[in-house]
Protein backbone atom coordinates (compact mmCIF):
# COMPACT_ATOMS: atom_id res chain seq x y z
CA UNK A 1 0.00 0.00 0.00
CA UNK A 2 1.67 3.92 -1.37
CA UNK A 3 1.74 6.23 2.01
CA UNK A 4 -0.32 9.14 1.94
CA UNK A 5 1.66 12.70 1.80
CA UNK A 6 -0.07 15.89 2.04
CA UNK A 7 1.76 18.97 1.15
CA UNK A 8 0.54 22.22 1.80
CA UNK A 9 1.10 24.69 -0.48
CA UNK A 10 1.05 22.41 -2.85
CA UNK A 11 0.54 24.50 -5.92
CA UNK A 12 3.37 27.05 -5.44
CA UNK A 13 6.96 26.52 -6.94
CA UNK A 14 8.17 23.98 -4.13
CA UNK A 15 4.98 22.28 -3.95
CA UNK A 16 4.70 21.69 -7.27
CA UNK A 17 7.83 20.08 -7.97
CA UNK A 18 7.80 18.44 -4.71
CA UNK A 19 4.10 16.66 -5.72
CA UNK A 20 5.54 15.63 -9.02
CA UNK A 21 9.15 14.22 -7.68
CA UNK A 22 6.49 12.01 -5.00
CA UNK A 23 4.34 11.34 -7.79
CA UNK A 24 7.37 9.62 -9.73
CA UNK A 25 7.80 7.14 -6.28
CA UNK A 26 5.34 4.46 -6.28
CA UNK A 27 5.96 4.29 -2.68
CA UNK A 28 3.88 7.54 -2.19
CA UNK A 29 0.77 8.88 -2.68
CA UNK A 30 0.81 12.65 -3.14
CA UNK A 31 -1.97 14.60 -1.75
CA UNK A 32 -1.17 18.57 -2.46
CA UNK A 33 -3.70 21.42 -1.15
CA UNK A 34 -4.68 24.47 -3.12
CA UNK A 35 -6.50 27.19 -2.66
CA UNK A 36 -6.93 29.80 -5.56
CA UNK A 37 -4.40 27.81 -8.38
CA UNK A 38 -6.24 24.64 -8.76
CA UNK A 39 -4.44 21.58 -9.38
CA UNK A 40 -5.24 19.36 -12.41
CA UNK A 41 -4.24 15.91 -12.95
CA UNK A 42 -3.61 14.92 -9.39
CA UNK A 43 -5.04 14.59 -6.10
CA UNK A 44 -5.37 18.06 -5.41
CA UNK A 45 -7.08 19.17 -1.78
CA UNK A 46 -8.79 22.37 -1.60
CA UNK A 47 -7.64 24.38 1.63
CA UNK A 48 -8.57 28.10 2.84
CA UNK A 49 -6.21 29.39 5.37
CA UNK A 50 -8.51 31.60 6.58
CA UNK A 51 -10.03 28.85 8.16
CA UNK A 52 -7.39 27.04 9.97
CA UNK A 53 -9.34 24.43 11.86
CA UNK A 54 -10.39 23.37 8.32
CA UNK A 55 -7.51 21.37 7.87
CA UNK A 56 -8.69 18.87 10.70
CA UNK A 57 -10.99 17.43 8.00
CA UNK A 58 -8.47 16.98 5.35
CA UNK A 59 -6.45 15.24 8.09
CA UNK A 60 -9.08 12.84 8.49
CA UNK A 61 -10.24 12.41 5.00
CA UNK A 62 -6.77 11.57 3.53
CA UNK A 63 -5.20 9.81 6.90
CA UNK A 64 -1.38 10.79 6.00
CA UNK A 65 1.79 9.64 7.60
CA UNK A 66 3.98 12.21 6.36
CA UNK A 67 3.05 16.01 5.54
CA UNK A 68 5.36 18.66 3.84
CA UNK A 69 4.18 22.13 4.54
CA UNK A 70 5.41 24.70 1.83
CA UNK A 71 2.50 27.14 3.41
CA UNK A 72 3.06 30.89 2.49
CA UNK A 73 0.56 33.54 3.47
CA UNK A 74 -0.75 35.53 6.89
CA UNK A 75 2.12 34.53 9.42
CA UNK A 76 0.02 33.82 12.59
CA UNK A 77 -2.55 31.65 10.48
CA UNK A 78 -0.04 30.09 8.94
CA UNK A 79 1.61 29.05 12.66
CA UNK A 80 -1.95 28.30 13.84
CA UNK A 81 -2.10 25.49 11.23
CA UNK A 82 1.09 24.09 11.61
CA UNK A 83 0.24 23.73 15.66
CA UNK A 84 -3.17 22.23 14.24
CA UNK A 85 -0.61 19.92 12.13
CA UNK A 86 1.63 18.84 15.18
CA UNK A 87 -0.75 18.10 17.49
CA UNK A 88 -2.74 16.16 14.95
CA UNK A 89 0.48 13.85 14.31
CA UNK A 90 1.62 14.10 17.79
CA UNK A 91 -1.44 12.04 18.32
CA UNK A 92 -1.79 10.07 15.70
CA UNK A 93 1.74 9.44 14.57
CA UNK A 94 3.63 10.48 11.53
CA UNK A 95 5.76 12.90 10.53
CA UNK A 96 6.49 17.10 9.44
CA UNK A 97 8.69 18.36 6.46
CA UNK A 98 8.78 22.35 7.45
CA UNK A 99 10.02 24.33 4.76
CA UNK A 100 11.74 27.20 6.54
CA UNK A 101 14.30 29.86 5.41
CA UNK A 102 17.45 31.17 5.16
CA UNK A 103 16.09 34.55 6.63
CA UNK A 104 16.39 33.11 9.70
CA UNK A 105 19.54 33.99 9.99
CA UNK A 106 19.12 37.60 8.32
CA UNK A 107 20.69 39.47 11.55
CA UNK A 108 24.17 38.30 10.94
CA UNK A 109 25.43 38.60 7.91
CA UNK A 110 28.93 37.89 9.08
CA UNK A 111 29.32 34.72 8.27
CA UNK A 112 27.58 31.33 5.86
CA UNK A 113 25.30 29.45 8.66
CA UNK A 114 25.18 25.85 9.13
CA UNK A 115 22.42 23.56 10.77
CA UNK A 116 24.35 24.00 13.99
CA UNK A 117 24.22 27.96 14.09
CA UNK A 118 21.68 29.35 16.11
CA UNK A 119 19.14 31.60 14.33
CA UNK A 120 19.08 35.33 14.99
CA UNK A 121 16.87 37.42 12.46
CA UNK A 122 15.79 40.85 12.48
CA UNK A 123 12.65 40.51 10.10
CA UNK A 124 8.89 39.56 10.96
CA UNK A 125 9.24 36.69 7.96
CA UNK A 126 11.96 35.27 10.19
CA UNK A 127 10.68 35.78 13.58
CA UNK A 128 7.90 33.50 12.14
CA UNK A 129 9.61 31.05 10.58
CA UNK A 130 12.06 30.33 14.04
CA UNK A 131 8.81 30.45 16.13
CA UNK A 132 7.26 28.20 13.57
CA UNK A 133 10.63 25.69 14.14
CA UNK A 134 10.73 25.87 17.60
CA UNK A 135 7.05 25.20 18.39
CA UNK A 136 6.56 21.94 15.95
CA UNK A 137 9.92 20.57 17.50
CA UNK A 138 8.78 20.80 21.01
CA UNK A 139 5.23 19.16 19.88
CA UNK A 140 6.76 16.46 17.83
CA UNK A 141 10.28 16.24 18.87
CA UNK A 142 12.73 14.15 16.11
CA UNK A 143 9.44 13.44 13.99
CA UNK A 144 9.60 17.24 13.17
CA UNK A 145 11.78 18.04 10.08
CA UNK A 146 13.12 21.45 9.52
CA UNK A 147 14.17 22.11 5.48
CA UNK A 148 15.80 25.66 5.36
CA UNK A 149 15.89 27.34 2.03
CA UNK A 150 17.84 29.67 0.03
CA UNK A 151 16.99 31.95 -2.44
CA UNK A 152 15.30 29.45 -5.05
CA UNK A 153 15.10 29.57 -8.59
CA UNK A 154 12.86 27.75 -11.49
CA UNK A 155 12.15 27.63 -15.15
CA UNK A 156 8.91 29.29 -14.38
CA UNK A 157 8.81 30.61 -11.23
CA UNK A 158 8.40 34.32 -10.24
CA UNK A 159 12.11 35.44 -10.16
CA UNK A 160 12.75 34.02 -13.49
CA UNK A 161 9.72 35.45 -15.11
CA UNK A 162 10.76 38.87 -13.65
CA UNK A 163 14.16 38.91 -14.68
CA UNK A 164 12.89 38.15 -18.06
CA UNK A 165 10.32 40.52 -18.25
CA UNK A 166 13.31 43.24 -16.87
CA UNK A 167 15.26 41.66 -20.02
CA UNK A 168 13.06 42.51 -22.73
CA UNK A 169 11.92 45.79 -21.84
CA UNK A 170 15.02 47.44 -20.67
CA UNK A 171 13.86 47.47 -16.94
CA UNK A 172 16.47 48.43 -14.09
CA UNK A 173 17.54 45.03 -12.41
CA UNK A 174 18.53 45.80 -8.86
CA UNK A 175 21.75 43.66 -7.72
CA UNK A 176 23.83 43.75 -4.11
CA UNK A 177 27.49 43.90 -5.78
CA UNK A 178 28.41 43.54 -1.84
CA UNK A 179 26.57 40.37 -0.31
CA UNK A 180 27.60 36.62 -0.94
CA UNK A 181 24.89 34.22 -1.22
CA UNK A 182 23.22 30.80 -2.53
CA UNK A 183 20.76 29.79 -4.66
CA UNK A 184 19.30 26.29 -5.55
CA UNK A 185 16.23 25.09 -7.61
CA UNK A 186 12.90 23.88 -7.36
CA UNK A 187 13.51 20.60 -8.86
CA UNK A 188 16.83 19.85 -6.43
CA UNK A 189 15.11 21.11 -3.95
CA UNK A 190 12.15 18.38 -4.44
CA UNK A 191 14.28 15.51 -5.39
CA UNK A 192 16.57 16.23 -1.63
CA UNK A 193 13.43 16.26 0.07
CA UNK A 194 12.31 12.64 -1.31
CA UNK A 195 15.25 11.03 -0.41
CA UNK A 196 15.08 12.85 2.86
CA UNK A 197 12.12 11.04 3.68
CA UNK A 198 13.20 7.67 1.82
CA UNK A 199 16.40 7.51 3.98
CA UNK A 200 15.07 8.34 6.94
CA UNK A 201 17.03 11.33 7.91
CA UNK A 202 16.43 13.51 10.79
CA UNK A 203 16.66 17.07 12.06
CA UNK A 204 17.20 20.05 10.70
CA UNK A 205 18.98 20.62 6.75
CA UNK A 206 20.07 23.35 4.76
CA UNK A 207 19.07 22.51 0.90
CA UNK A 208 21.63 24.70 -0.85
CA UNK A 209 24.57 25.08 -3.19
CA UNK A 210 27.26 23.81 -1.92
CA UNK A 211 29.36 27.22 -2.49
CA UNK A 212 29.05 30.66 -1.97
CA UNK A 213 28.82 33.37 -5.17
CA UNK A 214 28.45 37.19 -5.10
CA UNK A 215 25.05 38.66 -5.92
CA UNK A 216 26.03 40.49 -8.27
CA UNK A 217 28.31 37.82 -10.73
CA UNK A 218 25.28 35.32 -10.54
CA UNK A 219 22.69 37.86 -11.83
CA UNK A 220 25.93 38.58 -14.59
CA UNK A 221 25.99 34.99 -15.10
CA UNK A 222 22.81 34.07 -15.04
CA UNK A 223 21.51 36.98 -18.00
CA UNK A 224 25.02 36.27 -20.23
CA UNK A 225 23.47 32.66 -20.70
CA UNK A 226 20.41 33.60 -21.40
CA UNK A 227 21.78 35.35 -24.01
CA UNK A 228 21.47 39.32 -23.41
CA UNK A 229 25.15 41.27 -24.02
CA UNK A 230 23.84 44.24 -21.80
CA UNK A 231 21.26 44.92 -18.98
CA UNK A 232 20.01 47.70 -17.36
CA UNK A 233 21.53 47.32 -13.61
CA UNK A 234 21.33 49.20 -10.66
CA UNK A 235 23.99 48.61 -7.83
CA UNK A 236 22.55 48.70 -4.18
CA UNK A 237 25.50 48.56 -1.90
CA UNK A 238 22.72 48.43 1.37
CA UNK A 239 23.33 44.85 1.83
CA UNK A 240 26.43 43.48 2.46
CA UNK A 241 28.15 40.34 4.13
CA UNK A 242 26.58 36.62 3.51
CA UNK A 243 23.49 36.06 3.49
CA UNK A 244 24.06 32.29 2.88
CA UNK A 245 23.38 28.37 4.22
CA UNK A 246 25.67 25.76 4.30
CA UNK A 247 25.30 22.12 5.28
CA UNK A 248 27.72 20.17 7.71
CA UNK A 249 25.01 16.89 6.20
CA UNK A 250 26.72 17.15 2.48
CA UNK A 251 27.94 13.53 2.75
CA UNK A 252 24.40 11.87 3.51
CA UNK A 253 23.45 13.24 -0.21
CA UNK A 254 24.61 11.13 -2.77
CA UNK A 255 26.69 13.48 -5.60
CA UNK A 256 23.48 14.02 -7.81
CA UNK A 257 21.83 15.75 -5.77
CA UNK A 258 24.07 18.05 -4.49
CA UNK A 259 24.40 21.67 -6.48
CA UNK A 260 26.30 24.78 -6.93
CA UNK A 261 25.43 28.49 -8.40
CA UNK A 262 26.86 27.10 -11.56
CA UNK A 263 24.52 24.35 -12.03
CA UNK A 264 21.45 26.37 -10.69
CA UNK A 265 22.60 28.48 -13.74
CA UNK A 266 22.96 25.79 -16.49
CA UNK A 267 19.51 24.43 -15.21
CA UNK A 268 17.78 27.67 -15.62
CA UNK A 269 19.38 28.45 -19.57
CA UNK A 270 18.81 25.36 -20.47
CA UNK A 271 16.21 24.69 -23.27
Amino acid sequence: MRRRVLILGGSGLIGTAVTKEIDRDKTFEAYPTYYQNAISDTQGVLFNMEEPYSIYGILETIGPEIIVSCLRGDFNKQLSVHMNLAEYLKVKGGRLYFFSTANVFDNDLSKPHDEDDVPDTQTEYGQYKIECENKIRETLGDRAYILRIPQVWGKNSMRMNQLLRCLAGNEEIVVYPNLYYNTNTDIMIARQVLHIIKKGLRGIFHLAADDIINYKDFYVKLIKGLGFDTANMREDDGDAGYFAIVSKRIDEFPEQLRSNNQSVIKYLIEK
